[in-house]
């Protein structure tokens, strides 16, 4: 009796135990075999370098796989994306009952373009197919592709400096991406919606060239219906004054074709952009821009939009 006891009571110890600490239990286990079977499916491509698997993990915050992949150089963008979603699907095949993490950094050079993404592959294989080929529309113009391909987010996509609007910043790509260019001192980014869509309306150039005769550098950034641009006097003692801030309001004079609501400025003293009382704001109303806050704030916009009226 005391023999079943003890075995009883050390059964329950060893369950207690892998249930505390799942990588050396059944969940261990499989993320290895997802791990090995991605690997070796990769590994098969002839356009592969190599495929090393960086984490394969479970514990009580879940299960994790991930690996590092570096391509051939001018791997295309197609070959690529076909590649890490078929990848999936052997996975599937192979452990149909996974269900935790499943990353997949991949890195190569393709056409002047550098790219290090990470895609996050445990999802459908044709979503992860026609994600990375959206998201790698620019490769040959853009200089660099970061950050991540999910359900959620694309990756920033950089074209560095310029001295024309890059021909592919408007296309298309994968929702809450960024594109981002520099040009003449002034970084400017681009924010896609939930479709993917990049805004068309805003000249940049336009803008540019209004917010220089403020200021040598600054940035300029377009999410949605927003514009918001920092660095619009270099003397941070004089705050925003009409001169610096008119050009750039008269640039978008006609904010309905410029297809904005909201207009944000500031003097570039490193101020938040989630901080509404640090910015004067501007609210497009039946084609025009009106101030949208009062007292002294709503004065000082009220003042501006006179200058840029007499522009």
């Amino acid at each position: 009796m005391l023999v079943v006891l003890v075995v009883i009571i050390g059964g329950y110890g060893c369950l207690l135990y892998v249930n505390l600490n799942p990588d050396i239990g059944p969940d261990g286990f499989q993320v290895r075999r997802v791990a090995s079977t991605a690997s070796k499916h990769l590994s098969s491509s002839p356009d592969v370098i190599s495929a090393e698997t960086t984490d394969a993990s479970a514990d009580l915050g879940g299960n994790n796989v991930r690996l590092d992949v570096r391509l051939k150089d001018n791997t295309s963008p197609d070959t690529a994306a076909n590649l890490l979603a078929s990848t999936w699907q052997k996975t599937l095949q192979e452990e149909p009952d996974y269900s935790g993490e499943f990353i997949i950094s991949v890195s190569w050079n393709a056409k002047g373009s550098t790219i290090d993404i990470d895609v996050s592959c445990q999802r459908d294989p044709e979503a992860i197919r026609t994600d990375m080929k959206r998201a790698l529309t620019p490769v040959g113009e853009a200089k660099t592709f970061t950050g991540n391909i999910d359900e959620y987010q694309g990756p920033t996509i950089d074209y560095g400096d310029v001295t024309t609007t890059p021909t592919t910043l408007t296309q298309p790509g994968m929702k809450k991406s960024s594109k981002t260019f520099t040009m003449n001192g002034w970084k400017v980014t681009s924010t896609s919606n939930e479709e993917g869509q990049f805004p068309t309306t805003v000249s940049f150039e336009q803008v540019i060239t209004a917010a220089r005769q403020a200021g040598p550098t600054g940035t300029i950034d377009l999410n949605g219906d927003t514009l918001s641009i920092t660095g619009l006097v270099t003397d941070e003692r004089k705050g925003l004054t009409p001169e610096a801030a008119a050009p750039v309001v008269h640039a978008v004079a006609d904010c309905r074709a410029a297809g904005l609501t909201t207009l944000q400025l500031n003097d570039g003293a490193k101020k938040e952009p989630s901080s509404d009382d640090l910015w004067l704001t501007f609210t497009c109303n039946n084609g025009t821009w009106t101030p949208t806050h009062e007292s002294t704030r709503g004065q000082d916009e009220a003042a501006i939009l006179n200058k840029a009226a007499e522009l």
